[in-house]
């Protein structure tokens, strides 16, 4: 593939069009008409929207083959803080060789550069079915747009264009869940506790066994988290109560192995011993996102961890098209969790992680990426669709 000048200008062009619509989850229709239209503009054979807002493009090689998924959400997180940026958030501005404000790392530079690459590459040098996706809500509902589009679709292998690093790999990552405590307890007036029973107190006590059981270690992954984020009590306002209820929410991310059934085990072997654990239930947690186009997005918050192995012939392939595109493979674990652990996680479907800019700059305020890393990247893209003949 060809990376001429008027390609560059057409891609730096496109991620800043990308950056000038925000899409939050459940709201990127801007940002989908904009991918829709830049497909149709390139030359994709089909175009679609799928009833959830999805976004497939799809491009035939000139010779049979797999097909070949890259994927790249839509939606962005909010802006926080916004005080402390130096450009405007969703102004798309270059300064400094750089693409400034929000998605340009989380992920609008990895979808922009697998979408023109996909177009850029000769029809000649592709063997199969490269498709491109833009999908929605990953932000808050991780991976279920894809889920909508692999199903029913004979998908041979996945890149997820989530931000590595051009010289990153992610050939595994982990897996997340929330768990719901709830504790039931006795109100009272509070200037009469002994009345009552305080569920605060005994959602704390609970939570301190919560934290004190043993954590599981993966000699590739590391250690699981465990990690308390949000505790609501009732009645709330609390003025003069003692509380009835407490709901704690614990938010984890996992390792191989773990299913919803030992995962739950663990909390409840925690507080096999504790005085009132009848008044304690646990639960994996449930998000659900209504879509822009009307459809709801709803599921329980269970993710396993996925790993495609070195001998995986995919994966080989990949790093054989960076290491030709002058990038030194380095494979890591992605430390969050992305659309990747639908495809290889519940689907079994040979997936990889690998995209532009620096994953520490995601939702954080002046995110930017670096335009000779999205040219980069693009390149690499191209290069991984014009070795997919050897595949399958």
């Amino acid at each position: 593939m060809k990376l001429t000048t008027d390609r560059q200008a057409e891609l730096i062009h496109f991620t800043q069009e990308l950056v000038r619509c925000p899409g939050f989850s459940g709201d990127e229709a801007e940002a989908a008409a904009a991918v829709a239209r830049q497909m149709k503009k390139l030359g994709y054979d089909k175009v679609e929207v799928d009833r959830w807002g999805n976004v497939i493009g799809t491009i035939r090689g000139a010779l049979p083959g797999p097909t070949i998924v890259f994927d790249g959400h839509m939606d962005v997180v909010p802006i926080r803080m916004p005080e402390l940026w130096e450009h405007e958030p969703y102004g798309g501005e270059i300064s400094d060789g750089k693409i400034w404000g929000r998605g340009t790392v989380d992920m609008k530079g990895g979808l922009a550069a697998s979408l023109c690459a996909a177009a850029f590459v000769d029809r000649d040098n592709i063997a199969g079915t490269i498709l491109v996706t833009g999908t929605v809500a990953e932000e808050l509902v991780i991976g279920r747009g894809l889920g909508k589009i692999l199903e029913g679709r004979k998908v041979d292998a996945v890149v997820t264009c989530e931000p590595t690093g051009v010289n990153q790999l992610a050939v595994a990552g982990v897996g997340r869940t929330t768990v719901e405590m709830t504790v039931r307890g006795l109100v009272a007036h509070s200037s009469q506790p002994h009345l009552g029973d305080n569920a605060v107190y005994r959602a704390m006590d609970a939570s301190e066994r919560i934290r004190k059981m043993p954590r599981r270690r993966d000699p590739l992954f590391g250690m699981d988290v465990i990690e308390l984020v949000e505790i609501k009590s009732k009645p709330s306002p609390g003025n003069g109560c003692v509380p009835e209820y407490c709901w704690v929410l614990w938010e984890c991310r996992l390792l191989p192995g773990e299913n919803q059934e030992t995962f739950l085990n663990r909390f409840h072997t925690a507080l096999k011993d504790f005085n009132g654990v009848e008044k304690v239930t646990l639960k994996i947690g449930r998000t659900a996102v209504d879509c822009y186009t009307g459809e709801r997005l709803d599921y329980e918050d269970f993710l396993i961890a996925w790993t495609t192995p070195p001998e995986e012939p995919f994966r080989k392939l990949v790093e054989q098209a960076l290491i030709q595109t002058g990038i030194k493979v380095d494979p890591i674990i992605f430390r969050g969790c992305t659309n990747a652990n639908i495809s290889a996680g519940a689907m079994g479907i040979p997936s990889l992680i690998y995209g532009p800019g620096n994953l520490d700059l995601a939702h954080k305020p002046n995110e930017h990426l670096d335009i000779e890393e999205l040219l980069l990247s693009a390149k690499a893209y191209g290069r991984m669709i014009e070795l997919t003949s050897q595949y399958g």
